[in-house]
């Protein structure tokens, strides 16, 4: 189809305009076309109290952001589907956008959708900035999809930051986010029992910076939809992995509950009579999320349930309670990239790794191998090896033989040897960026005191007990198990494992008999290199040695599943928990993809080992083991 024929409508150009705006543009400017499939069952969930009380009176319906018009056109089906006339209809519709060609699009669409005077359209759907006109408190609804980016860099930047921030209280810290600041405009515009209807990014209800917003709709509303949504069916024009989500609320009151769903890719489920969800009740948010407020993205009821049980068995992993401390690295790999040696070019210079783990040279300070995130994998030590190139360039690959280390970068032995005292003999690591969508999203190990990059997440006990190896090894095993991954996976939003995710996840409590177990189980598993002996020796003073390395395929999948159980019981779980964990990780192969593959749990464990035969998947050695329990 031709522009021409496209464009027939004033409809069908509001919808093509962000296409047609610079690209630079349309992202300062957030411009994506919303479809009216979206916006729709929005406007009716959220003006369906208000048309029940109304009577004659009118309403005043605004989108503060209203770009192309979708949301108002949304609202006028709406109304005039609920006996209004035209007129009525109209003189209750209110729009401002910055990009002025929008906005007359918007009023011109309106117009073409069958709303009345064109004069009454002109005054209230107009160019103007949302985040700053419009009287506070004079609107009985927001329908806004605003945009989704931060406040970006140019010569009136710092002048828009500083407009801004006085009047708005709830952003966080860091930059300002517009969807942060139009779902705090979007309160301070509606009356006491306005309603409004908001399509965001996902990281409303997972981000540390919206924690605030986050409150403010639990405390300050009635918080009635959390629908979330990804992007498979390329709702938006934006990468299909992406997620956002609709929030529904009233102002004024508290909340108690709410209604969510998430990782949906059909809008038809958003709008069905009775939209598929989980009643989520705000103790179990405190509960379940106590220092960041942060959603569990669950799929069913079952799945808060079987949270709340890990946590009532449990103990936080970090924060200030936690049994340990967390930081990234040892080494930043930009700002300490001027210490670093290229390992090609030590070992061009005569470098050679020794028995000990350190490169050595003839007459040259010794160098240390600095550990990154790709070269470990769940309590394997050497699962990377550095292929070529650096930064986002870096390529990696299996190491020829267990025992050959290759890391891209090494540093000096000397400074880090000289600080050992004010660290412990062994590190607790695990990968800084992970996804819930994954194989595994925890990618932890036990290592020996080695330096690391800012890739990997470091947690240090707390407390330095009499066993400090066992309590940093049995940990290692537990957040190597699917037990935990499976709870840290419900709640990581984003791709950064960091203290404030991590703070939210528990330990469980163990028994001086499990945590031993434990223990030796990850040491068997990670401590597999020629360079590991001092592990060994501080474990036989611990007195929990003395079995050798798990080197067989065969017996590392045994040990898994040992820490498997011994987890899932330290948590409490029952061999029907275990089932519903691992559900869909029976299917062969060959049947994951399409219709198949979408009815699996979007964040469900048959991602992992699925190349094996299903009896050999680490999840299901994990159910079978568990059976009668």
């Amino acid at each position: 189809m031709s522009d021409a024929a496209s464009d027939a409508t004033f409809t069908a150009k509001a919808e093509r305009h962000p296409e047609r705006l610079a690209t630079a543009v349309r992202k300062q400017n957030g411009a994506w076309f919303t479809p009216l499939a979206l916006a729709l069952p929005t406007a009716r969930r959220a003006l369906a109290p208000l048309l029940e009380r109304a009577g004659d009176a009118g309403l005043r319906i605004v989108d503060p952001a209203v770009g192309g018009g979708v949301f108002l056109r949304a609202a006028l089906q709406v109304l005039t589907a609920a006996g209004w006339s035209a007129a009525r209809a109209t003189a209750s519709l209110f729009g401002l956008d910055v990009d002025a060609e929008a906005a007359r699009l918007a009023a011109l669409s309106l117009q073409e959708a069958g709303a009345g005077d064109t004069a009454t359209l002109a005054a209230n759907v107009r160019a103007g900035d949302g985040l700053l006109e419009l009287e506070a408190g004079s609107f009985d609804a927001v329908l806004t999809n605003p945009p989704w980016e931060t406040l970006q860099s140019g010569p009136d930047a710092k002048a828009r930051v500083a407009a801004l921030r006085p009047r708005f209280h709830h952003q966080g810290r860091g930059k300002l986010y517009t969807y942060r600041l139009f779902v705090e405009r979007a309160l301070q515009l509606l009356r006491p029992g306005g309603r409004l209807g908001l399509i965001v990014p996902a990281s409303l209800w997972f981000d540390r910076d919206a924690e605030p917003l986050r409150r403010l709709l639990l405390d300050g509303c009635e918080w009635q939809w959390l629908f979330g949504f990804t992007n498979q069916q390329k709702v938006f024009a934006i990468d299909s992995r992406y997620r956002f989500g609709v929030v529904v609320a009233t102002k004024g009151g508290t909340t108690r509950s709410v209604q969510v769903a998430f990782g949906r890719t059909a809008l038809a489920d958003w709008a069905a009579p009775a939209p598929p969800h989980v009643p989520y009740e705000r103790d179990e948010l405190r509960a379940l999320s106590p220092g960041s407020g942060a959603f569990v993205e669950c799929d069913d009821r079952r799945d808060l349930d079987i949270l709340r049980r890990m946590h009532r068995h449990g103990t936080p992993l970090v924060g200030p309670h936690g049994a340990f401390a967390w930081r990234q690295g040892d080494f930043n790999m930009t700002t300490d990239r001027g210490t670093f040696v290229l390992r090609e070019r030590a070992e061009a210079d005569g470098y050679r790794l020794a028995a000990d783990g350190t490169f050595r040279c003839a007459g040259q300070p010794d160098l240390l191998p600095l550990y990154q995130g790709a070269m470990i994998h769940g309590l394997h030590p050497n699962a990377g090896a550095h292929a070529g190139g650096t930064g986002h360039d870096t390529a990696w690959q299996p190491p020829p033989q267990l025992d050959t280390l290759r890391p891209a970068f090494l540093v000096p032995a000397r400074p880090w040897h000289a600080d050992a005292l004010r660290r412990s003999r062994a590190r607790l690591v695990h990968r800084a960026l992970s996804n819930a969508t994954n194989e595994r999203t925890m990618i932890a190990c036990l290592l020996p005191d080695q330096p690391c990059g800012n890739s990997l997440g470091v947690l240090t006990p707390r407390l330095h007990g009499r066993t400090p190896l066992r309590a940093l090894a049995a940990a290692a095993a537990v957040l190597s198990s699917l037990a935990y991954d499976w709870a840290l996976r419900l709640r990581l939003g984003g791709t950064n494992l960091n203290s404030f995710v991590l703070a939210d996840t528990v330990l469980p409590r163990l028994s001086v008999a499990a945590e031993t177990e434990l223990a030796r189980l990850a040491l068997q598993l990670a401590a597999i290199l020629p360079w590991h002996a001092e592990l060994w020796q501080q474990a036989t003073d611990e007195g929990f040695g003395g079995d050798p390395p798990a080197l067989d395929p065969a017996l590392r999948r045994a040990l898994t599943t040992r820490i498997d159980v011994l987890v899932g019981e330290a948590y409490g779980l029952s061999g029907g928990d275990v089932a519903w964990i691992t559900r869909g990780c029976d299917q062969p192969a060959a049947s994951l993809r399409g219709r198949a593959l979408a009815a699996l749990p979007a964040k469900g464990f048959w991602r992992v080992d699925r190349t094996l035969e299903p009896a050999l998947r680490q999840p299901n050695r994990w159910r079978a083991a568990f059976t009668g329990r």
